[in-house]
């Protein structure tokens, strides 16, 4: 990041990009694949590959966290000292932290209630987060 601008650096933008995008694709494809399985449709190496989807996307999510709490001193520090882009900006790191704590609750929970309402909470905010990203960079161009 460039000294004093809001503006991440390539290595940061390409890691979450990547990250972001390794995320969305991995727990799609479970859910795709999961709710092909609960109606007997999912064919034999289909069913293989849900447990390595669910690593590829815990991998990921603890990598992209890992990676937004790098943003603290710099981006998200200048953009909130610059007043601009705010409200979005916090709105995003409130969605992705309900994303990290609902996907910690369907890897601990046991009650099964519960663990509906966390799944379809975490699929729906997860295929939505894209949105909400790009609503917070495009919000940001002058």
């Amino acid at each position: 990041m460039k000294a004093n601008s809001v503006k991440l650096d390539g290595s940061q933008r390409v890691g979450l990009r990547g990250l972001g995008l390794a995320l969305v694709l991995s727990g799609a494809a479970w859910a795709w694949v999961h709710r092909l399985d609960e109606g007997g449709e999912a064919a034999a190496w289909m069913r293989e590959l849900k447990p390595w989807m669910l690593k590829l996307h815990g991998f990921a999510g603890v990598g992209f966290v890992l990676l937004l709490g790098t943003l603290i001193p710099t981006h998200m520090l200048r953009g909130w000292n610059s007043g601009r882009n705010r409200i979005n900006g916090v709105f995003f790191l409130v969605a992705i932290a309900v994303l990290t704590l609902s996907g910690y609750s369907l890897y601990y929970l046991g009650d099964e209630g519960l663990r509906l309402g966390f799944s379809r909470l975490h699929l729906w905010l997860g295929l939505a987060s894209p949105l909400l990203l790009f609503w917070h960079i495009r919000s940001g161009k002058p």
